[in-house]
């Protein structure tokens, strides 16, 4: 069981989770990894890993060369949007829209009847399909909603909202929360 400290680490579930890896390349102080080509293909051969690993199928072969970069941010900067949550009542609403036009990803059934999918195209493009996969499949499972981005703007940590009731706004409270509230209560003062 994770403690209180670290429950707003703990990866989203199943294939959701490559999504929050996704998302996470920009939050924190580490360099942003989709900067240069060989960090790129470093974070997505560990995120591919874990992946696999969450869902128990093979991690697909998606290589990245300097043209892929650009878009993958730009398609990362859409999550992100998506998935930023505002504190008031509608936090708990988050859906995703889009301007890509496509995300191919190939279905296959295994012998044992099992659906496998793998994206169908290369470079940035295969990692947009294998993350609309997990978007839909999120969706039809009712845990899209809970993956967020802190409300904290200088923030940008994507979590899972493991909340019951599914109205976390900050990935944590007593960092990214306690700025938020002590700014706000500072502000009602002045005026």
């Amino acid at each position: 069981m994770s403690t209180p400290e670290n429950r707003w680490r703990a990866p989203a579930p199943a294939g959701l989770r490559f999504v929050q890896d996704l998302v996470n390349t920009s939050a924190g102080p580490d360099p942003d990894p989709l900067q240069e080509v060989a960090g790129a293909r470093l974070w997505l051969r560990e995120a591919l890993g874990a992946w696999s690993a969450a869902t128990g199928q093979p991690a697909p072969g998606i290589e990245l060369d300097d043209t892929d970069l650009a878009p993958l941010r730009d398609h990362r900067g859409r999550l992100q949007s998506a998935l930023r949550v505002q504190p008031g009542p509608t936090a708990a609403s988050v859906t995703l829209t889009s301007h890509e036009t496509s995300a191919r990803v190939l279905l296959t059934t295994t012998p044992d009847g099992r659906v496998r999918y793998e994206p169908f195209e290369s470079g940035w493009r295969a990692v947009r399909g294998l993350a609309a996969a997990e978007t839909l499949l999120a969706q039809a499972g009712g845990t899209w909603p809970r993956l967020k981005v802190c409300a904290y703007p200088a923030c940008g940590a994507c979590f899972y909202d493991r909340s019951p009731n599914r109205t976390r706004v900050w990935h944590d409270t007593r960092t990214c929360g306690n700025l938020a509230n002590l700014r706000a209560s500072r502000a009602r003062k002045r005026s």
